[in-house]
Protein backbone atom coordinates (compact mmCIF):
# COMPACT_ATOMS: atom_id res chain seq x y z
CA UNK A 1 0.00 0.00 0.00
CA UNK A 2 2.75 2.44 1.26
CA UNK A 3 4.48 1.89 -2.31
CA UNK A 4 1.03 1.99 -4.05
CA UNK A 5 1.01 5.90 -2.37
CA UNK A 6 4.13 6.63 -3.16
CA UNK A 7 3.74 6.28 -6.91
CA UNK A 8 0.63 8.00 -6.51
CA UNK A 9 2.10 11.06 -5.08
CA UNK A 10 4.74 10.59 -7.73
CA UNK A 11 1.95 10.83 -10.66
CA UNK A 12 0.02 14.15 -8.94
CA UNK A 13 2.97 15.81 -8.30
CA UNK A 14 4.13 15.16 -11.83
CA UNK A 15 0.78 16.77 -13.15
CA UNK A 16 0.76 19.42 -11.15
CA UNK A 17 3.82 20.31 -12.21
CA UNK A 18 2.77 20.29 -16.43
CA UNK A 19 3.65 16.40 -17.00
CA UNK A 20 5.54 13.38 -16.02
CA UNK A 21 9.05 13.92 -17.89
CA UNK A 22 9.50 17.34 -16.63
CA UNK A 23 8.77 16.86 -13.00
CA UNK A 24 10.04 14.08 -12.15
CA UNK A 25 13.43 13.52 -14.09
CA UNK A 26 16.08 14.92 -10.88
CA UNK A 27 16.56 18.45 -12.54
CA UNK A 28 15.48 17.50 -16.27
CA UNK A 29 13.54 20.59 -17.39
CA UNK A 30 12.62 21.07 -13.98
CA UNK A 31 10.99 24.71 -14.11
CA UNK A 32 9.38 26.75 -17.54
CA UNK A 33 11.77 29.00 -18.33
CA UNK A 34 14.87 26.74 -18.29
CA UNK A 35 13.04 23.88 -20.24
CA UNK A 36 13.74 25.93 -23.28
CA UNK A 37 17.19 26.23 -22.75
CA UNK A 38 18.85 22.93 -22.49
CA UNK A 39 21.85 24.70 -23.09
CA UNK A 40 22.24 26.52 -19.91
CA UNK A 41 19.91 23.22 -17.83
CA UNK A 42 21.80 21.61 -15.49
CA UNK A 43 20.29 18.06 -14.72
CA UNK A 44 22.29 16.56 -11.52
CA UNK A 45 25.39 17.58 -9.19
CA UNK A 46 27.68 14.80 -7.54
CA UNK A 47 30.12 15.36 -4.92
CA UNK A 48 31.92 12.43 -2.80
CA UNK A 49 35.37 11.62 -1.27
CA UNK A 50 37.55 9.81 -3.68
CA UNK A 51 37.81 6.08 -2.48
CA UNK A 52 41.13 5.50 -4.45
CA UNK A 53 42.86 9.17 -3.32
CA UNK A 54 40.35 10.27 0.48
CA UNK A 55 42.59 13.53 0.23
CA UNK A 56 40.66 14.22 -3.15
CA UNK A 57 36.99 14.86 -3.37
CA UNK A 58 34.85 14.39 -6.88
CA UNK A 59 32.70 16.95 -8.03
CA UNK A 60 30.45 15.86 -11.15
CA UNK A 61 27.84 18.15 -13.19
CA UNK A 62 25.39 17.35 -15.72
CA UNK A 63 24.13 20.01 -18.24
CA UNK A 64 21.83 19.41 -21.18
CA UNK A 65 19.10 16.62 -20.49
CA UNK A 66 17.89 14.01 -22.40
CA UNK A 67 20.33 13.99 -25.24
CA UNK A 68 19.44 11.48 -27.82
CA UNK A 69 22.51 9.89 -28.99
CA UNK A 70 21.68 9.36 -32.87
CA UNK A 71 21.23 13.38 -33.20
CA UNK A 72 23.01 13.76 -36.06
CA UNK A 73 24.40 16.09 -38.17
CA UNK A 74 23.84 18.46 -35.17
CA UNK A 75 25.22 16.89 -32.75
CA UNK A 76 25.18 18.07 -28.73
CA UNK A 77 27.65 20.33 -27.08
CA UNK A 78 28.09 22.34 -24.22
CA UNK A 79 26.63 26.36 -24.74
CA UNK A 80 29.39 28.57 -26.16
CA UNK A 81 27.30 31.91 -24.10
CA UNK A 82 26.74 30.23 -21.17
CA UNK A 83 29.05 30.14 -17.69
CA UNK A 84 28.43 26.83 -16.21
CA UNK A 85 29.74 27.29 -12.19
CA UNK A 86 30.39 25.00 -9.64
CA UNK A 87 30.27 26.52 -5.87
CA UNK A 88 31.51 25.23 -2.41
CA UNK A 89 30.59 27.20 1.01
CA UNK A 90 33.19 26.53 3.70
CA UNK A 91 31.32 28.00 6.47
CA UNK A 92 27.37 27.44 5.74
CA UNK A 93 26.18 31.35 4.93
CA UNK A 94 25.17 30.26 1.35
CA UNK A 95 27.50 31.92 0.01
CA UNK A 96 30.24 30.85 -2.78
CA UNK A 97 33.84 30.65 -0.88
CA UNK A 98 35.42 29.04 -4.33
CA UNK A 99 33.87 28.64 -7.54
CA UNK A 100 35.08 26.76 -10.44
CA UNK A 101 33.95 28.41 -13.73
CA UNK A 102 33.90 26.03 -17.18
CA UNK A 103 33.59 28.37 -20.27
CA UNK A 104 33.54 26.71 -23.61
CA UNK A 105 34.31 27.66 -26.95
CA UNK A 106 33.59 26.00 -30.33
CA UNK A 107 35.35 25.32 -33.08
CA UNK A 108 34.77 23.92 -37.37
CA UNK A 109 37.77 22.95 -39.20
CA UNK A 110 35.73 22.45 -42.59
CA UNK A 111 32.63 24.83 -43.52
CA UNK A 112 31.97 23.31 -46.58
CA UNK A 113 30.43 20.08 -45.42
CA UNK A 114 27.63 18.97 -43.00
CA UNK A 115 29.77 16.38 -41.26
CA UNK A 116 30.82 15.99 -37.61
CA UNK A 117 33.37 13.83 -38.62
CA UNK A 118 35.41 13.58 -42.08
CA UNK A 119 36.53 9.95 -40.69
CA UNK A 120 38.06 7.90 -38.28
CA UNK A 121 38.45 9.61 -35.00
CA UNK A 122 41.11 7.99 -33.13
CA UNK A 123 42.55 10.93 -30.80
CA UNK A 124 41.11 14.02 -28.93
CA UNK A 125 43.12 16.10 -31.88
CA UNK A 126 42.58 14.22 -34.89
CA UNK A 127 42.40 16.36 -37.99
CA UNK A 128 38.98 13.95 -38.80
CA UNK A 129 37.12 15.81 -35.74
CA UNK A 130 35.52 18.84 -37.93
CA UNK A 131 33.40 20.14 -34.72
CA UNK A 132 34.94 20.32 -31.65
CA UNK A 133 35.18 22.26 -28.63
CA UNK A 134 37.69 23.33 -26.19
CA UNK A 135 37.26 24.80 -22.38
CA UNK A 136 38.80 26.65 -19.88
CA UNK A 137 38.33 26.63 -15.80
CA UNK A 138 38.85 29.62 -13.70
CA UNK A 139 39.01 29.20 -10.13
CA UNK A 140 37.16 32.73 -8.07
CA UNK A 141 37.98 32.70 -4.65
CA UNK A 142 36.31 35.86 -2.66
CA UNK A 143 38.77 37.20 -0.56
CA UNK A 144 37.39 40.26 1.44
CA UNK A 145 33.99 39.54 -0.52
CA UNK A 146 35.76 40.77 -3.77
CA UNK A 147 36.36 37.85 -6.00
CA UNK A 148 39.58 37.06 -7.48
CA UNK A 149 39.92 35.01 -10.51
CA UNK A 150 43.28 32.97 -11.44
CA UNK A 151 42.84 30.61 -14.44
CA UNK A 152 43.44 26.29 -13.30
CA UNK A 153 42.98 24.99 -17.06
CA UNK A 154 42.45 26.59 -20.40
CA UNK A 155 42.41 25.31 -24.35
CA UNK A 156 41.78 21.90 -23.50
CA UNK A 157 39.85 19.32 -25.16
CA UNK A 158 36.05 18.59 -24.70
CA UNK A 159 35.12 14.68 -25.31
CA UNK A 160 33.33 14.74 -28.57
CA UNK A 161 29.87 13.04 -28.91
CA UNK A 162 29.64 9.09 -29.46
CA UNK A 163 28.74 9.18 -33.38
CA UNK A 164 29.11 5.24 -33.82
CA UNK A 165 31.79 2.35 -34.14
CA UNK A 166 32.67 3.08 -37.58
CA UNK A 167 33.72 7.01 -36.42
CA UNK A 168 35.11 6.53 -33.67
CA UNK A 169 36.08 2.20 -32.75
CA UNK A 170 37.47 3.40 -29.66
CA UNK A 171 35.43 5.67 -27.66
CA UNK A 172 36.45 4.58 -24.72
CA UNK A 173 40.01 5.75 -25.68
CA UNK A 174 38.81 8.95 -26.52
CA UNK A 175 36.61 9.23 -22.85
CA UNK A 176 40.49 8.37 -21.16
CA UNK A 177 42.56 11.45 -23.54
CA UNK A 178 39.66 13.67 -22.04
CA UNK A 179 41.19 13.47 -18.41
CA UNK A 180 43.73 16.30 -17.90
CA UNK A 181 45.88 18.29 -15.31
CA UNK A 182 44.53 21.00 -13.60
CA UNK A 183 47.15 24.08 -12.63
CA UNK A 184 48.09 23.21 -9.55
CA UNK A 185 46.70 20.07 -8.81
CA UNK A 186 43.95 17.79 -9.29
CA UNK A 187 42.08 16.67 -12.15
CA UNK A 188 39.50 17.76 -15.01
CA UNK A 189 37.52 16.24 -17.50
CA UNK A 190 34.36 17.35 -19.72
CA UNK A 191 32.41 16.01 -22.35
CA UNK A 192 29.41 13.60 -23.47
CA UNK A 193 28.83 10.90 -21.01
CA UNK A 194 25.65 8.35 -20.02
CA UNK A 195 23.14 10.23 -17.93
CA UNK A 196 23.40 8.30 -14.50
CA UNK A 197 19.90 9.46 -13.28
CA UNK A 198 17.70 6.64 -13.05
CA UNK A 199 13.95 5.99 -12.63
CA UNK A 200 10.83 4.78 -13.83
CA UNK A 201 8.79 7.62 -15.87
CA UNK A 202 7.02 5.27 -18.55
CA UNK A 203 5.19 3.60 -15.83
CA UNK A 204 4.54 6.38 -14.10
CA UNK A 205 3.08 7.76 -16.66
CA UNK A 206 1.00 5.04 -17.68
CA UNK A 207 -2.14 6.00 -15.22
CA UNK A 208 0.38 3.82 -12.78
CA UNK A 209 1.16 1.22 -14.91
CA UNK A 210 3.28 -0.03 -12.07
CA UNK A 211 6.38 -2.45 -12.15
CA UNK A 212 7.70 -4.38 -9.68
CA UNK A 213 11.13 -2.98 -8.42
CA UNK A 214 14.33 -4.20 -9.63
CA UNK A 215 12.19 -5.38 -13.03
CA UNK A 216 11.01 -1.46 -13.76
CA UNK A 217 13.24 0.01 -17.05
CA UNK A 218 14.83 2.84 -16.40
CA UNK A 219 13.04 5.86 -18.61
CA UNK A 220 16.66 7.86 -18.97
CA UNK A 221 18.17 4.27 -20.59
CA UNK A 222 19.99 5.50 -23.28
CA UNK A 223 20.13 8.88 -23.23
CA UNK A 224 23.40 11.25 -22.50
CA UNK A 225 24.36 14.30 -21.11
CA UNK A 226 27.34 17.31 -21.46
CA UNK A 227 29.08 16.30 -18.27
CA UNK A 228 31.81 18.30 -16.21
CA UNK A 229 33.83 16.32 -13.65
CA UNK A 230 37.02 17.79 -11.02
CA UNK A 231 38.98 15.57 -8.83
CA UNK A 232 40.34 18.59 -6.79
CA UNK A 233 42.44 18.58 -3.29
CA UNK A 234 40.06 18.83 0.36
CA UNK A 235 42.49 21.90 0.70
CA UNK A 236 41.64 23.52 -1.99
CA UNK A 237 37.27 23.81 -0.91
CA UNK A 238 37.07 23.01 2.36
CA UNK A 239 38.40 25.74 5.30
CA UNK A 240 37.99 25.03 9.39
CA UNK A 241 35.29 22.27 9.54
CA UNK A 242 35.24 19.70 7.72
CA UNK A 243 31.53 19.93 5.46
CA UNK A 244 31.51 21.59 2.56
CA UNK A 245 28.16 23.36 0.75
CA UNK A 246 28.14 22.46 -3.15
CA UNK A 247 26.27 23.61 -5.67
CA UNK A 248 25.95 24.59 -9.35
CA UNK A 249 24.59 27.27 -11.50
CA UNK A 250 24.41 28.44 -14.91
CA UNK A 251 25.06 31.95 -16.25
CA UNK A 252 24.15 33.94 -19.36
CA UNK A 253 24.75 37.52 -20.46
CA UNK A 254 21.63 39.71 -19.71
CA UNK A 255 21.71 40.52 -23.47
CA UNK A 256 21.19 37.20 -25.73
CA UNK A 257 21.05 36.38 -29.68
CA UNK A 258 19.83 33.31 -30.74
CA UNK A 259 22.62 32.74 -33.29
CA UNK A 260 25.20 33.02 -30.61
CA UNK A 261 27.22 36.53 -28.71
CA UNK A 262 26.28 38.20 -25.75
CA UNK A 263 26.75 41.15 -23.59
CA UNK A 264 26.13 42.77 -20.16
CA UNK A 265 26.70 41.33 -17.02
CA UNK A 266 25.88 37.51 -15.89
CA UNK A 267 22.72 36.29 -14.77
CA UNK A 268 22.11 33.49 -13.17
CA UNK A 269 19.54 31.08 -15.34
CA UNK A 270 19.45 28.23 -12.58
CA UNK A 271 20.89 26.70 -9.68
CA UNK A 272 21.14 22.89 -8.19
CA UNK A 273 22.38 21.77 -5.00
CA UNK A 274 20.03 18.52 -3.96
CA UNK A 275 18.22 16.76 -6.61
CA UNK A 276 14.43 17.10 -7.26
CA UNK A 277 14.38 20.13 -4.77
CA UNK A 278 12.26 22.44 -7.47
CA UNK A 279 10.83 19.34 -9.13
CA UNK A 280 8.81 17.90 -5.62
CA UNK A 281 9.49 20.80 -3.00
CA UNK A 282 9.08 24.24 -4.84
CA UNK A 283 5.33 25.21 -6.25
CA UNK A 284 4.84 26.30 -9.79
CA UNK A 285 4.65 29.81 -8.95
CA UNK A 286 7.90 30.06 -7.34
CA UNK A 287 10.55 27.69 -9.90
CA UNK A 288 11.82 30.07 -12.26
CA UNK A 289 12.34 32.43 -8.96
CA UNK A 290 14.15 29.62 -7.03
CA UNK A 291 16.58 29.19 -10.14
CA UNK A 292 17.28 32.45 -10.04
CA UNK A 293 18.21 33.08 -6.27
CA UNK A 294 21.31 31.88 -4.48
CA UNK A 295 21.27 29.61 -1.34
CA UNK A 296 22.28 33.06 0.88
CA UNK A 297 18.22 33.78 0.26
CA UNK A 298 17.17 30.28 0.72
CA UNK A 299 15.17 30.97 4.08
CA UNK A 300 12.31 32.66 1.90
CA UNK A 301 11.24 29.24 1.08
CA UNK A 302 11.32 27.07 4.55
CA UNK A 303 7.35 26.84 4.27
CA UNK A 304 7.77 24.79 1.30
CA UNK A 305 10.37 22.10 3.23
CA UNK A 306 8.40 22.75 7.04
CA UNK A 307 5.34 21.40 4.57
CA UNK A 308 5.78 19.19 2.05
CA UNK A 309 2.28 18.48 0.52
CA UNK A 310 3.95 15.64 -1.27
CA UNK A 311 4.59 13.74 2.72
CA UNK A 312 0.78 13.49 2.70
CA UNK A 313 0.05 11.46 0.07
CA UNK A 314 2.64 9.29 1.39
CA UNK A 315 1.11 8.98 4.86
CA UNK A 316 3.20 11.03 6.59
CA UNK A 317 2.71 14.26 8.06
CA UNK A 318 2.49 16.98 5.45
CA UNK A 319 3.24 20.07 8.04
CA UNK A 320 5.97 20.82 10.36
CA UNK A 321 8.66 18.72 8.97
CA UNK A 322 11.77 20.28 10.74
CA UNK A 323 13.51 17.00 9.60
CA UNK A 324 13.17 17.88 5.96
CA UNK A 325 14.20 21.65 6.32
CA UNK A 326 17.40 20.10 7.89
CA UNK A 327 18.04 17.45 5.63
CA UNK A 328 17.95 20.54 2.40
CA UNK A 329 18.20 23.84 4.32
CA UNK A 330 21.33 22.94 7.64
CA UNK A 331 22.16 19.78 7.13
CA UNK A 332 21.37 16.67 9.94
CA UNK A 333 23.24 16.93 13.03
CA UNK A 334 26.22 15.05 13.70
CA UNK A 335 26.30 14.23 10.09
CA UNK A 336 27.07 17.42 7.81
CA UNK A 337 25.28 19.81 9.09
CA UNK A 338 26.83 23.81 8.70
CA UNK A 339 25.22 25.55 11.43
CA UNK A 340 22.25 27.70 11.54
CA UNK A 341 22.16 29.44 8.29
CA UNK A 342 19.15 27.91 5.95
CA UNK A 343 20.62 27.04 2.65
CA UNK A 344 19.88 24.42 0.20
CA UNK A 345 23.14 22.78 -0.96
CA UNK A 346 24.34 19.65 -1.37
CA UNK A 347 26.51 18.92 1.83
CA UNK A 348 29.86 16.77 1.92
CA UNK A 349 31.24 15.75 5.03
CA UNK A 350 34.68 15.00 3.98
CA UNK A 351 35.71 13.61 7.05
CA UNK A 352 33.59 10.52 6.85
CA UNK A 353 35.86 7.86 5.28
CA UNK A 354 34.65 6.55 1.78
CA UNK A 355 32.95 3.14 2.37
CA UNK A 356 33.95 0.09 1.33
CA UNK A 357 31.18 -1.27 0.77
CA UNK A 358 28.52 1.83 -0.65
CA UNK A 359 25.03 1.11 -0.05
CA UNK A 360 22.85 2.74 -2.96
CA UNK A 361 20.19 4.17 -0.28
CA UNK A 362 23.42 6.09 1.47
CA UNK A 363 23.08 7.08 4.70
CA UNK A 364 19.03 5.41 5.27
CA UNK A 365 20.96 2.07 3.89
CA UNK A 366 23.77 2.76 7.04
CA UNK A 367 26.23 4.08 4.25
CA UNK A 368 27.04 7.41 5.63
CA UNK A 369 29.45 8.34 2.86
CA UNK A 370 26.15 8.44 0.80
CA UNK A 371 23.29 10.99 0.07
CA UNK A 372 22.35 12.76 1.63
CA UNK A 373 26.10 13.23 2.56
CA UNK A 374 27.00 14.26 -0.65
CA UNK A 375 26.27 12.47 -3.50
CA UNK A 376 27.64 9.17 -5.89
CA UNK A 377 26.99 8.66 -9.12
CA UNK A 378 25.06 5.18 -7.96
CA UNK A 379 23.24 6.65 -5.22
CA UNK A 380 19.37 5.68 -5.27
CA UNK A 381 18.73 9.92 -4.80
CA UNK A 382 14.82 9.40 -5.66
CA UNK A 383 14.20 6.35 -3.20
CA UNK A 384 16.39 7.94 -0.52
CA UNK A 385 14.25 11.54 -0.79
CA UNK A 386 10.35 9.40 -1.21
CA UNK A 387 12.09 7.54 1.95
CA UNK A 388 12.50 10.17 3.54
CA UNK A 389 8.93 12.07 2.75
CA UNK A 390 7.48 9.36 3.83
CA UNK A 391 8.63 9.81 7.31
CA UNK A 392 12.19 7.24 7.55
CA UNK A 393 13.80 10.09 9.88
CA UNK A 394 10.36 9.79 11.94
CA UNK A 395 10.97 6.42 12.47
CA UNK A 396 8.06 5.01 9.64
CA UNK A 397 8.26 1.95 8.15
CA UNK A 398 9.17 3.15 4.72
CA UNK A 399 10.95 -0.32 3.22
CA UNK A 400 8.00 -0.40 0.59
CA UNK A 401 8.12 3.23 -0.38
CA UNK A 402 10.11 2.82 -4.06
CA UNK A 403 9.89 4.02 -7.34
CA UNK A 404 11.23 0.63 -8.94
CA UNK A 405 14.72 1.15 -10.51
CA UNK A 406 17.49 0.63 -8.42
CA UNK A 407 20.30 1.60 -10.66
CA UNK A 408 21.78 3.06 -13.65
CA UNK A 409 21.20 1.50 -17.28
CA UNK A 410 25.06 1.14 -17.77
CA UNK A 411 28.43 0.58 -15.13
CA UNK A 412 30.61 3.68 -13.87
CA UNK A 413 34.06 3.64 -14.73
CA UNK A 414 36.06 2.66 -12.09
CA UNK A 415 38.69 5.73 -12.39
CA UNK A 416 38.21 9.33 -13.07
CA UNK A 417 35.64 10.56 -14.24
CA UNK A 418 33.61 7.74 -13.19
CA UNK A 419 30.75 8.53 -15.09
CA UNK A 420 29.11 5.84 -17.75
CA UNK A 421 30.38 6.02 -20.99
CA UNK A 422 28.04 7.80 -23.53
CA UNK A 423 25.84 6.01 -25.78
CA UNK A 424 26.58 5.54 -29.24
CA UNK A 425 24.73 7.00 -31.71
CA UNK A 426 24.80 4.41 -34.17
CA UNK A 427 23.06 2.15 -31.28
CA UNK A 428 20.02 4.28 -31.34
CA UNK A 429 18.25 2.05 -28.87
CA UNK A 430 15.22 4.50 -28.46
CA UNK A 431 14.44 3.19 -31.97
CA UNK A 432 11.90 0.60 -32.40
CA UNK A 433 12.83 -1.83 -35.56
CA UNK A 434 10.46 -1.27 -38.72
CA UNK A 435 8.67 -4.43 -39.24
Amino acid sequence: MIKRLALTALFGAALLTGGATSAFASSHREAPLISQDPEADLTDVYGWVDRADPSKVNLIVNAVPFELPSGAPNYYQFGTNVAYDINTDRNGDGKPDVTFRFRFTSHVRNTGTFLYNLGEVDSLGSSNLNVYQTYSVVKITYPGGKPTYSTVASNLPVVPNNVGPKSMPNFASLVHQGVKTLNGGGKVWAGQADDPFFLDLGGIGDLLNIRAQGSAPDAIAGFNVQSIAMQVPKSWIVGSKPTVGIWADTMRRNINVLTGGGSGEWVQVERLGNPLVNEVLIPLAKKDDWNHKTPATDSQFDTYFLNPGLAGLLGAPATGRTDILSVFQTGVSGLNNTGSHHAEMLRLNTSIPPSANPNPLGVLGGDNAGFPNGRRLADNATDIELKALAGALLGNDTSGVSQGVTRNDVPFMGQFPYTGIAHSGFEAIHQLPTP
